[in-house]
């Protein structure tokens, strides 16, 4: 009886342990079971590549941790999914590239991301790509990190060189460049509209004036100078050609100047005498001249100086000048002492006259009408008497003389 009551306990214990042992397995797995419904399984999608985790976590910064992911401000982070325990959570990451734009003379450094392509950095940039334009790398590569993108404009213009004109495609760059890449070469010399350091644009006219040099030669001639000698043996008043002038002739090299073979300018180079000029020497009388009158009769006679009878036809009487200087009268005729200037309608061109003062003591002698005097036109003088020389015309000064035409 006693073995029974002790078996009895033995299995009471067992039970009542085996009991408690299920128990606490429940309470084990029941809390096993609530922890692997608190996770949060996420997937991240990091440049192309897909990572799935799972966590106790829904924070962003945490996911990106649990799946390696190290990002900075330039990346850009796309979250969608649950924000609780339990659901699914997306992150996109797209790293952020720096990228060298070069265009329109100008680079910068712009941001680009993970899946953008070239075109896209230029259509976030404002940039206009022309159908003629050049980019470097295509439109449709993918950026990546540190790469450079170059647009390259290209322009139509006129080139109007040598006699013709044509039109070109020609990349950005200066006049010069635009010359280079038409094949179109230019002399240091030549004369480039627009200047060469200037730079193109649509439609613009390039114009190449070709200029060149050429040396070109002449003969000139170089003309006699004027001297004079005092002779003691001519009467004061009266010269004599001792040598008469001769020009020379001198050769001149000149160089020109051509703008597409047009002479615009030139300048001499050099001179050499091919013949010398002979100075005109011109004996000028010292000598003093014996006072000699005129004599005026009341019939219509005179006697010259010399003594001879003159009869004349018209006696004109008033204010006389004289001058001097060379050239020719209005004749044709060279001027020389003995042709004087009168008003023609007065006294014809080609009349003999016999010219003294009203007393005879002051005479000019005989003299042919043979130019215009200006003052004589104006009726201010009678005649202009002309002389050898100034001192010969200051002496005379200006006086009333008699003008007997013959």
């Amino acid at each position: 009886m006693r073995f029974f009551k002790a078996q009895n306990l033995y299995l009471q214990a067992v039970i009542k342990r085996t009991a408690a042992l299920i128990v606490m397995v429940t309470i084990t797995v029941s809390s096993m079971v609530t922890v692997a419904a608190a996770t949060c399984n996420a997937t991240v999608l990091y440049d192309g590549t897909t990572k799935h985790v799972q966590l106790f976590s829904t924070e962003t910064g945490d996911i990106l941790s649990a799946a390696g992911v190290k990002t900075d401000e330039d990346d850009i982070v796309l979250r969608s999914g649950s924000t609780d325990l339990n659901g699914t959570v997306t992150i996109t990451v797209k790293s952020g590239y720096h990228v060298l734009l070069s265009t329109d003379k100008t680079e910068k450094t712009v941001l680009a991301h993970y899946g953008d392509t070239v075109a896209d950095v230029l259509n976030r940039q404002g940039v206009t790509v022309g159908e003629k334009d050049i980019v470097t790398p295509s439109v449709d590569t993918a950026v990546t990190d540190g790469m450079k993108i170059t647009v390259k404009r290209k322009y139509t213009v006129q080139i109007k060189a040598d006699g013709a004109a044509v039109s070109k495609v020609v990349t950005e760059g200066t006049v010069a460049q635009a010359l280079e890449q038409a094949g179109i070469s230019v002399g240091s010399d030549d004369i480039v509209t627009p200047a060469k350091t200037e730079s193109v644009r649509e439609g613009m006219t390039l114009t190449v004036q070709r200029v060149t040099y050429k040396n070109v030669t002449t003969t000139e001639e170089i003309a006699y100078a004027k001297k004079t000698e005092n002779d003691s043996s001519l009467y004061k008043g009266d010269t004599k050609i001792k040598i008469h002038g001769q020009n020379g002739s001198q050769s001149v090299v000149t160089r020109q100047k051509l703008v597409d073979g047009k002479v615009v300018s030139s300048e001499t180079v050099s001179k050499t005498v091919v013949k010398a000029p002979v100075d005109q020497v011109t004996l000028v009388g010292t000598k003093a001249r014996p006072k000699a009158y005129a004599s005026i009769s009341s019939n219509g006679s005179l006697k010259d100086r010399n003594g001879n009878t003159v009869s004349y036809r018209k006696k004109i009487t008033g204010r006389c000048t004289a001058y001097t200087g060379g050239g020719y009268t209005a004749t044709g005729r060279a001027a020389a002492v003995g042709l004087v200037a009168v008003n023609p309608n007065i006294i014809p061109y080609g009349s003999r006259l016999y010219i003294c003062s009203p007393d005879g003591r002051v005479v000019y002698g005989y003299a042919i009408a043979a130019d215009t005097g200006g003052a004589a036109m104006a009726g201010r003088i009678v005649a202009d008497l002309y002389y050898n020389t100034n001192g010969e015309c200051s002496s005379f000064g200006v006086r009333s003389m008699c003008i007997y035409v013959l």
